[in-house]
Formats: structure tokens, sequence, C-alpha cells
């Protein structure tokens, strides 16, 4: 009886239109600086253990330099940007294409932490990549960015992933 409430409750009730912003989340750097020192870590244990001098050394320490260049490279590209729902199709603008037209998106929910959310967008269009040529674009979402609007991406949110499931 639940389900069928759900279900006939979501044709009727549509959300209403939000816009909602996302930045980089500091997290994901704090993790990824945390992964980058374990590495170092294990490398310098490495070459400790191997009592390892000069050239290896140097080749050891390069490495590190470059997995951190490459971890901070991941962190940089995040993306940032808005999510906008017209009460029909969600687009995702991104902060680095300002002045390009946002693209259409299918999203899915990730995961759901209740304060945040952790969504993919997939591009509507095949001939619309994401920037990066990225077929999925994850993009991870706090309610501390803008907590009035919160209740209404929810809403947004899982409506149209329901009104995706009813279509087919």
């Amino acid at each position: 009886p639940g389900f069928l409430h759900t279900a006939a409750m979501s044709t009727r009730y549509h959300a209403p239109a939000v816009s909602y912003g996302f930045e980089r989340p500091g997290l994901a750097a704090a993790a990824l600086a945390l992964s980058w020192l374990l590495l170092a870590t294990v490398l310098l244990a490495w070459c400790h253990m191997a009592q390892w001098h000069g050239v290896q050394l140097l080749t050891a320490f390069a490495v590190s330099m470059l997995a951190a260049g490459l971890l901070f490279g991941q962190w940089r590209d995040w993306p940032r940007g808005r999510l906008r729902w017209d009460g029909e199709q969600w687009r995702v603008d991104l902060a680095d294409q300002v002045g390009k037209q946002g693209r259409f998106v299918q999203l899915k929910v990730g995961l759901d932490g209740g304060n945040w959310l952790w969504l993919s967008a997939a591009s509507l269009s095949p001939s619309q990549s994401l920037p990066f040529k990225r077929k999925v674009l994850w993009i991870l979402l706090r309610r501390q960015h803008s907590p009035v609007q919160w209740g209404d991406l929810r809403r947004a949110v899982y409506s149209s992933v329901v009104l995706l499931a009813e279509q087919g």
C-alpha cells in the first residue's frame, strides 16, 4: 500500500525549480593528502630498509613528488558549479565553463548521507560529452552549502528519480 501511494503522489507532485551550487569537497583534499603521505611513508621506509642511497633516494623522492602532483591534479579537476532543476530536467553548469550552455543530465543517487548527497550525472545526449570526456560526472552536494534550499533539492532529486523509474 505504501508503494502505490508514493507512486500515485509522484505523478501529481513536481518538485519546485531549484539551483544548487557545488564545490570541491575539502574532505577529498584531506583524503588525497593522506594517500600521498601514506605513499611517501612507505617509500621512505622501503628506502631505509633496503639501505638505498643517492640515486635510489632521488628516484623515490621523484616518484613521491609525481604522485603528489597527480593527486593534486585530481582534486583541482574536481567539478565545481551549479546543478539546476527546471521542474522537468536537470542541467549542470560548471564554474570553469562560464558562458557555455550547461549540459542536460540524468541524475542517479550514489549515496545519501542525510546532510549530503553523492550523485552521478550522465549526459542525456551522446553528442554532448561531459567535461574531460567523462561519461559520468560525480557531484557531492552538502546541506551546509545552502540549508534553506536543501529540502527543495532533495525533493527534486528524488522526484526526478521516481519519474524516470515510472517512464521505464
